[in-house]
């Protein structure tokens, strides 16, 4: 049995949650209090769920469907009864607004919605931007933000030979609607699948700047460790750590770099491994999710918020990379990720402070008295053993403090010839207790290779208060 505890501290970052599915069929009001309870238990305070405009006016322009906006009414309310704001996406498409050929539409027949006219544009994007107009009117006070569609660089939710063009213009027609009844809802957008930069580059080039106020994405790992940079078969967008930071070049070359990023899906999948590129074990899927956490507090401080996908499994196949994604069984069993969330997330209202940022330079200065309130880290050394398996590192504190050691190793870009030197993470951060005056430390360095290193290395003590950022190039054979 879980103990229900409150949410994390106030000082936590402000939105951290869990997507679920409650409006479907299959998800009784009981099966969402559960759901909304256990999310409590871990300390988050947001919510992300999809509102169907396919399902809203199935029917037809204005018919609405009073048994699922009941169904969300209820929803809306018990969330809002345990203080968790709702991030909400609107997307699918009602037969009779849908762009998909007389073949799929067959008339709007029963069981159109499994022919895939759901995952069309509309005819009329006026017609969309009613419906998303409506839903914030109604039910936006309680959200944190609503979500305009479902990953449309991909053709299995946003089937369109244009999607930039489609959707940049679904977006354009929505924004102003939902700002005239709720000005202060964020409206994000484009809620891209994986940290798909040159798709982005795209949608600034056919007219998105203005027309959000956070950029949503889904940045997936697939199975792989999140500090892992290597290149898989899919590309660079599915590399977590590099993928991130590419997206937010776009944004600051474009003129958005005020704006935020908010993760609406994060996660992986408990599915049996070697099925899929996606499975890992339960265990490393919850050392991923916690490390991915981790990742954002201490290198990008421009996420707003973050959704795990997802709260439940889907399903019981094992074999099912979609089903298994949960941080819960399908019966509300807790995997070992729900408590890898709910730790992480208590331990970062407890140290919600970011690490030094990896490509940080500490700015000259002239000489000034030393502000007695900092702690002191100095004569940071590094010396390389066994062959460049193993660093002893040494330095000074001028008080008891919590000391990052982050390792970097210098990588070039294949062709490039001047300003190509980039440096990359050579392993996970490591945290130590250090004591006034002498410290020393062994880093570990199995697995890495040979070439340029340097380690950064920052202090902050009992009152919060940060050192300067040290480092210590060096190199091994």
């Amino acid at each position: 049995m879980l103990t229900l505890a409150g949410p994390a501290a106030a000082n936590a970052p402000p939105l951290r949650g869990a997507a679920t599915h409650p409006l479907w069929v299959d998800s009784s009001v009981a099966d969402f209090d559960r759901e909304l309870d256990l999310l409590v238990a871990a300390g988050a305070n947001t919510v992300r769920i999809d509102i169907g405009w396919s399902t809203l006016e199935q029917d037809g322009n204005n018919q609405l469907n009073l048994p699922y906006i009941q169904k969300a009414d209820t929803f809306f309310a018990h969330a809002r009864t345990r203080n968790l704001r709702v991030i909400a996406t609107f997307f699918t498409t009602p037969c009779w607004a849908s762009r998909a050929p007389p073949e799929a539409k067959l008339g709007c027949a029963t069981g159109w919605w499994d022919r895939g006219v759901g995952y069309y544009p509309p005819i009329n994007v006026a017609d969309f931007a009613d419906a998303a107009a409506w839903v914030a009117q109604r039910w936006g006070d309680d959200m944190a933000a609503i979500e305009i569609w479902n990953e449309p660089n991909y053709i299995g939710w946003f089937n369109t030979p244009t999607p930039e063009v489609d959707y940049v213009a679904m977006l354009r027609a929505a924004y102003p609607r939902i700002k005239a009844v709720k000005p202060a809802l964020p409206v994000l957008g484009p809620a891209m699948l994986a940290s798909d930069a040159p798709f982005l580059a795209k949608l600034y080039a056919a007219g998105i700047g203005g027309y959000f106020d956070g950029l949503s994405l889904r940045p997936f790992n697939q199975g792989r460790d999140p500090y892992d940079i290597t290149l898989p078969p899919f590309g660079a967008a599915h590399v977590y750590l590099t993928g991130v930071p590419w997206v937010r070049e776009i944004m600051i070359a474009n003129g958005d770099a005020a704006k935020r990023m908010w993760f609406t899906e994060l996660g992986w999948s408990s599915c049996a491994p070697g099925t899929s590129v996606w499975c890992i074990t339960p265990d490393l899927q919850a050392r991923y999710l916690g490390d991915a956490f981790r990742i954002i507090r201490d290198r990008w401080d421009y996420v707003e918020s973050v959704s795990v996908y997802n709260l439940r499994n889907k399903g019981t196949d094992p074999l099912d990379r979609e089903s298994q994604m949960g941080l819960l069984q399908r019966d509300f069993t807790p995997k070992p990720s729900y408590f890898a969330f709910r730790d992480v997330l208590a331990e970062i209202a407890a140290q919600p402070f970011p690490l030094p940022p990896p490509s940080a330079v500490e700015p000259a200065a002239p000489p000034r008295k030393r502000d007695r309130t900092r702690p002191v880290l100095s004569r940071l050394a590094v010396s390389v053993r066994k062959g460049g398996r193993a660093l002893d590192v040494s330095y000074r504190l001028s008080e008891p403090s919590r000391v990052v050691l982050r390792l970097e190793q210098a990588t070039t870009r294949r062709g490039c010839r001047r300003r190509c030197v980039r440096w990359v993470a050579a392993r996970r951060p490591s945290v130590q207790t250090g004591r006034r005056g002498s410290n020393r430390d062994r880093l570990r360095l199995s697995g890495s290779r040979p070439g340029r290193y340097r380690l950064l290395a920052s202090a902050r003590d009992r009152a919060g208060n940060r050192s300067a950022l040290r480092r210590a190039p060096f190199s091994t054979r």
